[in-house]
């Protein structure tokens, strides 16, 4: 294979560009794709958010269900719901009503971080940190990474 070609692209494509063309992964390839990459961390860090408070703190119900299983709970919802529709769509490049369905769960993913803090809860430092700032940074970060991936538009697009 000559210098700069990609593996697997179509014979001259050069490697900088064959990337752009497929979405990081060859066509028809479903496991090599960003979201499908970042689901399972963001499911991971939302069911920890809605369980861990019950387990590792002396919260309240209410106050664990408002500031951990209810955010946590929202983020599973829409983030799995935005990657099934992105999926049943066919995985489009610059699709609004997938790009839509992910903002409640950042929305609950910010909530899951600063409630503890405007609440008010009788928690440690570490337990604030463990329970609501540290997954809730984590699902902002994956979230918007997954949105920014779907908000992409396709290069040959002027």
């Amino acid at each position: 294979m000559p210098r700069g070609e990609a593996s697997g692209a179509e014979p001259g494509a050069r490697a900088g560009r064959s990337f752009l063309r497929t979405g990081f992964v060859r066509p028809g390839d479903p496991a090599g794709v960003l979201p499908t990459w970042l689901l399972p961390p963001a499911l991971a860090a939302a069911i920890w958010a809605a369980v861990a408070p019950f387990w590792l703190s002396d919260l309240s119900t209410l106050d664990a269900e408002l500031t951990g299983t209810l955010p946590g709970g929202v983020v599973l919802l829409f983030a799995v719901g935005d990657y099934a529709l992105w999926r049943r769509r066919g995985r489009p490049w610059h699709d609004w009503g997938v790009i839509l369905l992910g903002l409640p769960a950042i929305a609950a993913a910010v909530w899951l971080t600063v409630a503890g803090l405007a609440l008010e809860l009788d928690l440690t430092r570490n337990e604030l940190l463990a329970l609501e700032v540290g997954p809730g940074i984590a699902l902002v970060g994956l979230l918007t990474t997954t949105i920014s991936f779907h908000g992409r538009h396709h290069p040959d697009e002027r």
